[in-house]
């Protein structure tokens, strides 16, 4: 029996995993498989091992590993995959499929475009955009990153998107707010490029809030990806994609 096994990144605050698992839960009803079960790299519960289990339980024989992730980083290419070699060490009969995260997808910049409205963002203001990346030491995820900052320029003809990220990558967002502290551009809108609530929009939300402070310029905090109809159009893709993926062969992985 077939079975998939979404992997959500997962947050110290409780409130992001449990709009993970309902964003996952909107797209299993129009997912064509038995068993569906949800779990977490890090943070929160269940993990990969106890999410795989559970299918197994129910009678998974194959199961499509699907991450709920945005860009392929560190945790695609390493931390997922060594898990799923655990997973294979305890149930070697079972058959595992690994799919890729959201990349490079044009609905995402829909959505950001969204984002940006939703707080106020005309194409007649004068605003700059900062875009929020998690960040990466993986070189190929800041790439692409970049790539979808350019993407967000043409669709929002902006005159200037700079970019920033929350750990493991320049410039931080710290450094990213300094410099758009001094924008001469009367508002400068913050865009999370982040599918969930959690700590890192809190802590974005009070630096903001201590910029606004001491800056001429209004900093304007945008609303993460979350809940979006083209979201869940590209998570269904997703899983339909690694439903057709050969075995998972951990060495070609780790």
């Amino acid at each position: 029996m077939q079975g998939v096994l979404y992997v959500g990144h997962g947050s110290r605050v409780n409130e992001g995993n449990d709009q993970l698992k309902a964003f996952v839960d909107i797209a299993k009803k129009e997912i064509d498989v038995p068993i569906q079960e949800t779990c977490f790299l890090e943070l929160a519960d269940p993990s990969i091992l106890e999410g795989a289990r559970r299918c197994i339980e129910q009678g998974a024989e194959s199961l499509a590993v699907v991450p709920v992730l945005l860009l392929a980083a560190g945790h695609i290419k390493k931390d997922i995959p060594e898990e799923l070699e655990e997973v294979k060490r305890r149930y070697p009969d079972l058959n595992l499929q690994y799919g890729e995260p959201f990349g490079l997808e044009t609905k995402i910049l829909l959505v950001l475009q969204q984002r940006l409205e939703k707080m106020g963002w005309t194409h007649e203001q004068s605003a700059d955009i900062l875009l929020v990346g998690r960040g990466s030491s993986d070189e190929q995820a800041i790439d692409d990153f970049h790539v979808i900052a350019s993407r967000l320029k043409e669709v929002t003809k902006a005159q200037k998107v700079e970019t920033a990220f929350l750990a493991a990558a320049r410039p931080t967002f710290d450094e990213g707010l300094e410099k758009i502290k001094q924008s001469p551009a009367a508002h400068v809108f913050v865009v999370p490029y982040l599918l969930f609530t959690g700590i890192l929009m809190q802590e974005m939300q009070m630096k903001i809030n201590a910029a606004n402070q001491e800056s001429d310029t209004n900093i304007h905090l945008c609303d993460f990806l979350g809940f979006d109809e083209q979201l869940i159009t590209i998570l269904k893709k997703r899983t339909e994609e690694t439903l057709q993926q050969p075995e998972f062969l951990a060495d070609e992985h780790v």
